[in-house]
Formats: C-alpha cells, structure tokens, sequence
C-alpha cells in the first residue's frame, strides 16, 4: 500500500460526507477508479454510514413512539373536555330556562291559591253567621228568619239554597256523620223534608218536599252543634271555582314537583363541571409534560 493509499483511505470519510474540496475529490476518484484495494475500503465504509443511518431512524422512531401516544390520549382527552364544556354550558342554560318557566308557574298557582282562599274561609263564615243567629233558641222564629234571609243574599251570587236543620230531627244522620260537628264539612246533603226552614233564590220555600239534593258530591256543606244543623248548597255556576279549589288542595303540583326539573338541571351542571375541571387540570399537566 502506497502512499496515495494512505492520503485517499484518511479523506475517505471527508469524501462520503462531501467535505472534499474538488480537487480532492478528483484525486480520490482517480485513484479508486485505480485501485481495488481502496476502492473496496470505500464501499464498506459507506456501507457502515448506511447501517449507522437505519439505527439512528430506528433509534427515532421508538424514542418518538411514546410521545405520539402521549399525543394521542392528550387530543382524546381535548376532545373530551370540549365536550364537557358544551354539556356542562347546555345543563346551565336549560337549568335557567326551566328554573324562569318554574317560577312563573309557582307564582301562578301561588296567587291562584291565595285567590280561591275564600272558598275556606266563606265556609266558617256562613256557618259563624247562621249560628250566631240562631243562637239558643230551639225554633226559628220571624226575625231570626229574615236575618237568615240578609245571610242568603250576602252569599247569592255563590248559594242555591240555604236550609236549618234542628239536630233532634236529624240525629241519625248525625250520628253517621259525626265530623260535620268539627267543622263545615262537604258532604252529601241531608233530605231537604226534614228541615226547619229553606232559603232559596226566591226566598222561603215552603214545599220542602219537592226540593231535590244536589248530586255533586263537593256541592253541598253541612255543619251542626247540639241544636241545629247548617246546610247549604252551592249554585251551579260557582261548582267550577269548587272542583278547581279542591283539585288545587289536594292534588296540586307540590313545590318539589314544580321545581324539579331546574333543581335536577342545576345538578348535572355542578357533576359536569366538576368533572370538566378535572379534565381541564389533567391536560395542563400533560400539556407541560410535552412542552
């Protein structure tokens, strides 16, 4: 091996990576073209450049393998929090809507109660009234029946009939229905034949025997003491704000029921969010692991 073998063999590797200026590169060329022996040095060694390559792609390759599944869970998890984000905005929005539309019907019901108030309260009132009347006495006599007269037309717009009962005549019935001496009670009526006297939109009525009860079975409220007892009937007009009254007491929508659907809106708003806090907090973990 010469000297130019020894001069080519060091620029070799200046030669593959094209650091040789061009006249060296003439050199080396000529003297390969020449010779075999280095002429087989230079195609191993480019071998070897090769080789080194496919192990730094490969080396790549698996040292970028976890950060692309790093990568990947990191935009899942965007994904999925974007996600929450809108749920959780949508449950708040509807929660308001819900919650605006509750109010409104909590209200209404509120004043439509306060309004049909008077429906309890006229019942003690028209009891109190005829029982002060009475009083003591064990008959009705002319005065106290024009003072019943004044009662009937004080409640006309609301009562058919106006009738008192001495409780002696009607203690059977009495004793079958004991509440109504607890207070006025809705009851089917007692027969109209028994009665001391009946008030009727035409004032006294004298034939007891031909009034006929009235069938509905909220239309009718009795009251009694030891003495007498109270009955009267409602007019057929005023049974609608009756039925709605009743209905409203005892089958109304509760404050739970009203409001509900915003309560259980508001809920999943704070279960969402909650949990899109905890996305949020996990990708800025992830977001500075990757930098």
């Amino acid at each position: 091996m010469g000297n130019k073998c020894n001069i080519v063999r060091d620029l070799l590797p200046s030669y593959i990576d094209n650091l040789c200026s061009k006249d060296s590169i003439v050199f080396i060329e000529e003297h390969i073209n020449s010779c075999t022996e280095c002429r087989e040095v230079l195609e191993s060694m480019k071998n070897d450049v090769d080789l080194n390559d496919e192990i730094d792609e490969v080396y790549k390759v698996e040292v970028k393998r976890p950060f692309q599944k790093v990568s990947r869970f990191f935009n899942g998890q965007k994904k999925l929090a974007n996600y929450l984000l809108l749920a959780t905005l949508l449950s708040l929005v509807m929660g308001v809507i819900f919650l605006f539309h509750s109010v409104i019907k909590y209200s209404e019901q509120k004043d439509e109660a306060t309004k049909l108030e008077i429906v309890d309260r006229e019942k003690g009132d028209i009891m109190d009234d005829v029982f002060h009347i009475l009083g003591s006495s064990t008959e009705v006599n002319e005065n106290e029946q024009k003072q019943l007269l004044t009662i009937y037309k004080k409640y006309s717009d609301k009562l058919k009939l106006l009738a008192v009962f001495p409780a002696e005549d009607v203690k059977d019935w009495l004793k079958e229905n004991g509440s109504v001496k607890q207070k006025p009670t809705t009851i089917y009526p007692i027969e109209y034949n028994k009665a001391a006297i009946v008030i009727g939109s035409e004032g006294i009525l004298r034939e007891n025997n031909n009034i006929t009860p009235s069938g509905y079975d909220l239309g009718t409220v009795v009251m009694a003491n030891n003495r007498w007892a109270i009955q009267y009937e409602y007019k057929s007009s005023y049974e609608q704000t009756i039925e709605r009254h009743h209905q409203l007491t005892y089958y109304g929508p509760s404050t739970w029921s009203i409001f509900q659907t915003p309560i259980l809106l508001f809920t999943l708003f704070i279960i969402l969010l909650a949990f899109w806090l905890f996305f949020k907090r996990q990708n800025n973990q992830l977001k500075d692991i990757m930098g």
